[in-house]
This record gives structure tokens, sequence and C-alpha cells, in this order.
């Protein structure tokens, strides 16, 4: 055995705050008025993205029932909120009390710690799909850094970004089983174990980092849960994309500056599962191209059920997706 997760992890929270706030570093100068519109801005914008959004994807809803305006410490408490409920999700013990669980905090501490710290000030918003909170999470110094640093229209911007996390409300309430088909998938990779051969062997075949992490078997519901994320960011890109466009007219200009370049850097190129940003890049190809070929109603067919959801070869083949609908 290499891999075994009978325990949850020992996070010392009070460690991973104090890096966080220092990976972070500065915030943005901004004056208390200015401050406080910019909140209030953004609240409002949320509201209507969420209005836009639905009307759009024709669902009667409104989006996320609450939006919190957090700066990045906000957000870090928020990152171990949906951290601590995604241990209860998969009924994770905790680890008996003693030295070795107290170091194993600390530097698990200081990783979440550098990890919220780097996230946050790249962040610019999130919905909350684990803790059934149902809220939209948006980064307000974050936004307000893209916003000057590209010269973006702010209320083109704030709307654009509002209608990506809007979505992702509207895509778990039109299907209600995608939570338990996340924690289902999770589970199985957190008490999955691994053996050093079959691990290499796998890897030598693969080339991805993850098959020395998981097993075969973890892989399969790792590649299945990278297809979901996939499918689901390429699908509130679109739509951001397609509904921003009737009210802001720097769509174009922003999509550009967010353009997902091809796999690059260590982690991109030692793993296409951890790629973040590939799923923002083929999702939204993917997204396009059924679109294109079919509707916005045809697309509507992957959140209609779980064996609707496309697979990763069919993410890079979309009409392997769409002949497989036609089909059935």
């Amino acid at each position: 055995m290499w891999l075994l997760m009978d325990y949850a992890p020992p996070v010392s929270w009070d460690l991973a705050r104090r890096v966080a706030r220092r990976a972070a570093g500065q915030l943005p100068d901004i004056d208390p008025r200015e401050l406080d519109m910019l909140t209030a801005d953004l609240r409002v914008t949320a509201r209507r993205a969420g209005e836009l959004a639905a009307a759009h994807l024709g669902l009667e809803s409104v989006g996320a029932t609450s939006v919190r305006v957090v700066d990045w410490a906000g957000w870090s408490r928020a990152a171990r909120h949906m951290a601590e409920a995604v241990v209860g999700e998969l009924s994770l013990t905790p680890r008996p009390a003693g030295v070795g669980s107290a170091l194993r905090g600390l530097g698990n501490g200081l990783l979440a710690g550098l990890a919220m710290g780097r996230v946050s000030r790249q962040l610019l918003g999130q919905y909350d799909a684990v803790t059934g909170d149902d809220a939209l999470y948006l980064v307000a110094p974050t936004i307000l850094q893209h916003e000057r640093r590209h010269a973006f229209v702010p209320e083109h911007f704030r709307l654009w970004v509002a209608l990506h996390e809007q979505t992702h409300a509207l895509q778990f309430r039109a299907a209600p089983w995608l939570r338990d088909y996340v924690r289902e998938r999770m589970a199985v990779v957190a008490d999955d174990e691994v053996q050093i051969a079959e691990a290499l062997i796998a890897w030598q075949e693969t080339g991805d980092l993850v098959s020395l992490l998981v097993s075969r078997e973890a892989h399969t519901q790792l590649h299945e849960l990278t297809a979901l994320m996939t499918l689901l960011e390429g699908h509130a890109d679109l739509v951001s994309d397609t509904v921003g466009c009737r009210h802001a007219t720097t769509v174009g200009k922003m999509r550009k500056a967010f353009a997902r370049p091809q796999r690059t850097g260590r982690l991109a190129n030692a793993s296409a599962t951890l790629d973040k940003q590939a799923q923002y890049r083929d999702g939204l190809a993917f997204c396009r191209t059924v679109v294109r070929r079919r509707s916005w109603k045809f697309l509507s067919r992957a959140f209609a059920d779980p064996g609707n959801l496309p697979t990763m070869s069919e993410i890079s083949d979309p009409q392997a997706w769409i002949d497989r609908q036609r089909r059935g």
C-alpha cells in the first residue's frame, strides 16, 4: 500500500490563515467610499447576472440565493469552510492526537495557506456547490486589480464575471444530481490505495503525474470529474460571452485577455488531469462547437442525466458526443 486516506487530513487552520495573508500580499489601494460602492455594485450586478443567465438558459431561477463580496482574507475563510465540508461529506474520521498528527497539521496548514494565498490573488469568484449554502463569492480586490491592469470597463467586467459564476449556480439548479455525482467520485479517490508497481506502470503508460497518486479505478473516477469540470467551466464561459455581448461591447477584449494558452507550465506538462487552464480552454471549445453545430437546447442535454455527460475523449471530439446523443 502506498497511498491510503483512512483519516481526515489534520490542518492547522490558524497557521494557514496567517500564511495565506502573507502569501496574498498587499490589498490594492482604494478609499472607503469607493470600496463601499464596489461592494454594492458587485452585489447588484450578480443579481442581475443571475436573471440574465437564467433567461438565456430558459430556467426559472435567479442564480445563487446568497451573494457574498469578500476580500482575500474572506475568501480564505470561505475556502476553509468548503474544505471542511468536503471532509465531512467523505466521512473521514479525525486522526488520533499526537506529535505526528500535530506535525502533519502544521505541514498541511503551511501548504493550505500558500495555496489559499496564491489562489485568492487569481480567483475572481466562485459558486459554492459543496456546503449547501448556495452562495456565490466575488473576490473584490482581484476583480479591481484586473480592471485596473487591463483597463477594463468596470460595468462590463463585473457583469461578465458574475454571469460566469451565476451560470455555475444555475447548472447545479438545473441538474440537482450533480452534487452527488461529484461527492461519489471524490469518495472513491479519497478511499483509494495504490501499489508502487502499479503506479509506475500506469505513469509509464499515460505520462500523467496523477497516475503515481491514484489507482486505475480511482483514475477513472478522476477522469470523470475532470470531464465534468471541463464541461461546467466551458458552459459558464460560453454563457458569459453570449449573454455578455448583449449588454457589454467589450466582451471580446475581456475574452482575449483571458485566453487560455495551450498546455504550458510545469504542472500542465506533468499532468493533463491537473491542468486547470485546459478545463476552461477545452470546455469552451466543446460547448461552442455543440451550439454551432446543433443548438443551446441540444447542449442542455448534458445536464439532463449523468449518462449524458461528455467523456474526456468526447470533449476533444464534440461530434462524437453529438452523435451519441442523437443515437440515444
